[in-house]
């Protein structure tokens, strides 16, 4: 099944009260709004004076490139992947003494720093509210040993025709979240300097992030027997029992006809949304209306899901705001009114699968106030924007 072919999607987001993965990208307002620059230049910049901080006379210098993520949604696009070979190609024309290796299991437990870098949309005055309106670019160097950041750089670059589209193995994902490890790794290129510890949440689940890429490579390639071996291998390994690995894992058991494997893990992940406090389930939407698409191949599965969020809410005995979203596209007051009729279809569908829920199911819609990507799009790249989120709440 792909998700990739359809641009109206909402998420089904499962999130405790205040959280907001967003403020995580937006930099620290600045009493002038700096000076925007090409994609190109912004990218050179950063790359350029974040390598000239690396030891020249210390022979041979190892990093491996952990692949660079958006820094709110925690999603590998076709930017961010862009940016990799980027970064290998400037390192092999400009720096002789660094060796960019594989991002491997073996060449992480060698490697002396691992490059990790964030790439999200922003309001350029650092206005909250404001029209995201510019990049920001965030490269790290993490001394691998050291468990330390050793160098950083930032840069910010005018909004062009950029391709932010999910990468294939995370537009295909039914579900959306960003665990411990996704978040450390935020934070440790958004919110550090040189010389700030780096999360145990990420340093030690390299080995299983080194794995994670080969199976999610494998999924891409159509090796659908592979990848599920590799993400079997990667949640074995030290930190690996990770959203993603579940994703991966569901992802190639359906693609393999292993139905049973697959209903248990969408089941696992819908328990592991609760634990974090965080789930987006993507159910993809008729362009302006509360009708799923009607492509049988896309939401066959759908109402499956709803049964099983329905009977994991019920389990839990939690009571449930539910908040439609929207993109930033078209008039204020169609998107408020649309995305609250989208939470009150799932509300709907919820109460039916499980009438003890009816009580316990509070829909509202607050349109694009609260995009994440916050572009003016109606494509893939902002899937996410387009979601219904579930709140914890008290049951008063």
């Amino acid at each position: 099944m792909s998700l990739r072919t359809v641009t109206t999607a909402v998420m089904l987001a499962l999130a405790t009260v205040g959280s907001a993965p967003a403020a995580m990208a937006q930099p620290v307002a600045a009493a002038r709004a700096p000076a925007l620059v090409p994609l190109e230049q912004a990218f050179m910049k950063a790359a350029t004076d974040l390598f000239a901080k690396l030891p020249a006379s210390a022979g041979e210098v190892t990093v491996v490139i952990d692949p660079l993520i958006d820094g709110v949604t925690g999603i590998q696009s076709a930017a961010t992947r862009g940016f990799d070979r980027r970064i290998a190609e400037l390192v092999a024309e400009r720096y002789p003494h660094v060796k960019i290796l594989a991002f491997t299991p073996d060449n992480v437990a060698k490697a002396r720093f691992v490059f990790i870098g964030t790439f999200n949309t922003i309001n350029n005055a650092g206005q909250p509210g404001g029209d995201r309106d510019a990049f920001w670019i965030c490269f790290a160097l993490v001394e691998r040993e050291a468990k330390t950041v050793y160098a950083r750089s930032v840069a910010r670059s005018t909004v062009g025709n950029v391709d932010i589209a999910p990468a294939a193995s995370y537009a295909d994902t039914p579900v959306w979240g960003l665990d411990a490890a996704t978040r450390a790794y935020i934070e440790a290129c958004q919110k550090s300097q040189p010389g700030t510890p780096v999360s145990p949440a990420y340093i030690d689940q390299l080995g299983a992030a080194a794995r994670i890429r080969e199976a999610g490579a494998a999924y891409e390639a159509g090796d659908h027997r592979r990848a599920r071996d590799l993400y079997r291998e990667a949640q074995a390994q030290p930190g690996g029992d990770q959203l993603r690995v579940l994703n991966g894992l569901y992802l190639s058991y359906a693609a393999l006809g292993e139905t049973s494997e697959a209903d248990q893990t969408f089941g696992r992940m819908v328990e592991r949304g609760f634990a974090l406090g965080q789930l987006g389930v993507k159910f993809l939407f008729e362009p302006n209306s509360t009708a799923f698409n009607a492509d049988r191949k896309l939401s066959a599965s759908y109402p499956a899901w709803l049964r099983e969020i329905s009977a994991r809410a019920t389990k839990a005995g939690v009571c449930l705001d539910v908040v439609g979203h929207a993109s930033r596209t078209g008039p204020e007051a169609l998107n408020d009114r649309l995305s609250r009729e989208r939470a009150e279809r799932i509300v709907a569908l919820m109460a039916a699968a499980a009438p003890g829920m009816s009580q316990r199911l509070r829909p509202s819609g607050v349109g694009f106030r609260e995009a994440l990507v916050g572009l003016p799009r109606d494509d893939a790249s902002t899937a996410v924007d387009r979601r219904v989120e579930f709140k914890t709440a008290p049951c008063a």
